[in-house]
């Protein structure tokens, strides 16, 4: 579509319906128009922007130039971030505080956690930069938002903390998920794309962001072995983009040979369901494991009920050249999949809360990894380059809580060992003879060795292999 000379004037108070009715181009580089009601230019992005009930935190006078600066903000950042700001703006809106009141920032500032807090006053600075409008915030608005203390952060730390909710898990719960994501993989109850998700996670502790970028081409076989690429995750100040840069891993030959047959069924699905689309045996390896398969703002009820194997679009013939991120399945979605799981019968319970395990919290496989890692020696930096940090900040709190860590394990094995103590209501002899019934041969009970076939049995009769 061409861009309307009018889409790169400013506007004025005469033109601004003009203005607002002529579409415009988003950073995602597609066009929408800021008039219409919804605001979706970007098909990755999770939600549709609701710019109507996002002006009505602020005076009748003021809502078309908040309208237009919210336009302006769709070509200068990504739209989950401009979708942010809509969301914070219409929660102030219901709560009756006006963004641009200075009397309103303390309660703007105490509605809102710390980010979305820092969000609107970014958003404010912007729009007071934006010479392109008319209506702007004044300098003392946007010097009393740059003064106003920031609210405290919780001191409440999950790793430090070993939070048995969000913090790191235990081996024995470990364990237990393990078990039970494998039996329910091979009884058919856990999907093969919920299934890779998990052991994704509890294998490499990435984040979920970094297991959602992966597609087929990503896992490759060689004489040197099974490898993975995983990329690194967008940093802050990081003009890289999306799946620039990559390190490789080492793979399980098993988990790439169920990642291969994982391939074989969406590639024969893909034939199936869009047969005349795409060269989907040149596009598979673009094609993501973990895949957007509707648009909910568009889709019907039988749509949702089932779901395509991937999202309909004519871009779909891109993806024999390159991987494209409105193919990738978004948090919500893989959130919604955790949620279920925790749900089903079965589910593995924490010794520590005496509750179901928590896997929403996707950063938890990441800590556990961590911790792992500083418990077998590793150092720092050496940590720091397995989990993908650029330094060793984080790999500290690691450090710092293994012994902890180690210790609420020896806690939790003395309160099992203590129902068997506890329940023992004898006296310990050191002889014979100076127990009760001591004479008595049915009253004994013989030291039996059990041996066993390896060479850490002690016994001297056993066979060693």
């Amino acid at each position: 579509m061409n861009i309307a000379v009018e889409a790169l004037q400013a506007p004025s108070k005469d033109c601004l319906d003009v203005w607002l009715n002529t579409p415009r181009l988003a950073k995602c580089g597609e066009v929408f128009t800021p008039a219409e009601p919804m605001w979706k230019p970007d098909k990755s992005a999770n939600h549709s922007l609701n710019w109507e009930a996002a002006i009505t935190c602020v005076s009748p006078d003021w809502q078309p130039w908040l309208h237009a600066v919210l336009a302006y903000r769709m070509a200068d950042q990504e739209a989950g971030s401009v979708n942010q700001v809509a969301s914070v703006l219409s929660r102030a809106a219901q709560a009756g505080i006006d963004p641009l009141n200075e009397d309103h920032l303390i309660a703007l500032r105490e509605r809102f956690n710390v980010s979305e807090f820092s969000s609107i006053a970014t958003f404010m600075a912007f729009w007071h930069d934006c010479e392109s409008l008319e209506q702007r915030p004044s300098q003392p608005l946007i010097k009393a938002y740059k003064e106003l203390p920031r609210k405290k952060k919780s001191s409440h730390d999950v790793i430090l903390s070993l939070d048995p909710e969000q913090g790191p898990f235990t081996q024995f719960e470990q364990d237990a998920l393990y078990q039970w994501i494998h039996e329910q993989f091979c009884h058919g109850r856990l999907d093969c794309e919920q299934y890779l998700y998990l052991r994704m996670l509890m294998i490499y502790g990435q984040r979920g962001v970094q297991v959602r970028m992966m597609v087929f081409g990503d896992f490759t076989k060689s004489d040197q072995g099974c490898k993975v690429s995983i990329h690194w995750a967008k940093q802050k100040g990081d003009e890289a983009g999306w799946r620039v840069k990559s390190e490789i891993f080492s793979l399980d030959e098993d988990l790439y040979n169920t990642v291969q047959a994982y391939k074989a069924v969406v590639l024969a699905q893909l034939c199936q369901t869009y047969p005349d689309i795409a060269d989907w045996n040149a596009a598979i390896e673009n094609v993501p494991l973990f895949r957007k398969k509707l648009d909910h703002d568009e889709a019907g009820p039988q749509e949702r009920l089932s779901p395509p194997v991937l999202l309909n679009s004519p871009l779909q013939k891109s993806l024999e050249d390159a991987p494209n991120p409105i193919f990738h399945a978004g948090s919500g979605t893989i959130k919604g999949w955790l949620a279920c799981i925790e749900r089903m019968q079965g589910f593995p319970i924490s010794p520590r809360t005496h509750q179901p395990l928590k896997v929403t919290r996707g950063h938890r496989f990441r800590h556990t990894l961590g911790t792992d890692l500083s418990n077998a020696g590793l150092d720092e930096w050496t940590m720091a380059r397995a989990l993908m940090h650029k330094d060793t900040t984080t790999v500290r709190k690691y450090r710092a809580v293994s012994p902890e860590l180690l210790t609420l394990i020896d806690a939790k094995m003395s309160d099992h060992l203590a129902v068997v103590v506890n329940a023992f209501t004898g006296i310990i002899v050191t002889d014979r003879t100076s127990a009760k019934n001591g004479d008595r041969a049915n009253r004994q009970i013989e030291d039996v060795a059990v041996p066993k076939a390896i060479g850490a049995c002690s016994c001297a009769g056993t066979p060693k292999r």
